[in-house]
């Protein structure tokens, strides 16, 4: 199973920190030293738009430029934090609006930071019981729910949604998964409030202390280093979360940087994909192994192994 196609959905509009912090009261002192340590200057933002219309807008405008690449999808997995209805899933509805088959599997993941290493994970299932081409779409309208976050919060979510493309071939897709239930709501958002709450302090110590140990783990235990890989993809949480776990590791990605989101925010489990999105030429560089690490909310992390031979890796606005 490789990946085959990205596409990243942003809104046109975006949203200056600066200009957020400001409005907060920080001095001009205070908010140079937010954007340096965050490394996010601007993020992307959809308000009043909802995520299903969001994601219906994006898909339409890859198909009027890619006719006939969507045509025979035949597994549909949805992932975010921000769905806008219950009943119908999204996912069905997709299979719908893109007039694939009845049998189309179709599938709505509530999942945020990590939720695109467990959709790669139900892709390697699915392959397994016979599908060919897997479509996940992941990521967040996160200004839902941080409109009146926490200033703190709200500086570091964007709004946007990954388009992956995976089909069938006789590569394998490595993946481990860990979760610990967040029963002190470290990141929390209510359906009744729809406010995303967040503890800084107590993420930052979490991804510090779990992400390189599951990195370290997982190479001991298939004999690998982290040299064998091509990408090493980190969810894009902040430049201070990523820069700290690659210092740990003592590695730096060469096809691009490791933390590349600083104008798009993060987004949740479109962050992966928002990432791939950034390297320039993707499509010729391929195939490339990736090493792909999410972790965050749930409280949850995990990785997945995965060939990446692109023939499209495109940022589309709506």
């Amino acid at each position: 199973m490789r990946i085959t196609n990205n596409f990243l959905i942003l809104p046109d509009t975006s949203l200056s920190i600066s200009k957020l912090l400001n409005e907060a009261g920080r001095s001009a002192e205070e908010i140079s030293k937010t954007i340096s340590t965050t490394g996010v200057s601007s993020v992307r933002y959809a308000y009043p738009k909802l995520f299903t219309e969001f994601v219906f807008d994006g898909l339409a405008n890859i198909e009027k430029h890619h006719i006939q690449l969507l045509s025979d999808v035949d597994t549909i997995i949805v992932v975010s934090q921000s769905y806008d209805q219950r009943i119908p899933s999204i996912s069905s509805r997709i299979q719908a609006k893109l007039n694939l088959q009845p049998e189309t599997f179709c599938i709505d993941v509530m999942d945020g930071c990590s939720g695109y290493i467990k959709a790669l994970s139900l892709a390697s299932m699915l392959e397994r019981s016979g599908r060919k081409k897997i479509l996940i779409i992941s990521g967040d309208l996160n200004s839902t729910m941080t409109v009146e976050a926490d200033i703190g919060t709200r500086i570091l979510f964007g709004d946007g949604v990954s388009i992956s493309i995976l089909e069938s071939d006789n590569t394998t897709a490595d993946i481990r998964i860990f979760n610990n239930g967040d029963l002190n709501n470290v990141i929390s958002c209510s359906t009744s409030k729809n406010v995303m709450n967040m503890n800084g302090f107590e993420v930052f110590r979490f991804t510090r202390n779990v992400v390189p140990q599951l990195i370290n783990s997982y190479l001991d235990e298939t004999g690998q280093s982290l040299s064998c890989y091509d990408l090493v993809a980190l969810h894009q949480a902040s430049k201070l979360v990523v820069s700290t776990i690659c210092t740990s590791l003592r590695f730096e990605n060469t096809l691009s940087a490791d933390f590349s989101c600083g104008e798009i925010g993060n987004l949740g489990a479109g962050s992966i994909g928002a990432w791939l999105s950034q390297i320039s030429s993707l499509e010729t560089k391929g195939p490339l192994r990736m090493l792909a690490v999410g972790f965050g909310s749930g409280l949850s992390w995990g990785l997945g192994s995965v060939v990446v031979n692109v023939q499209r890796n495109e940022v589309i606005y709506v």
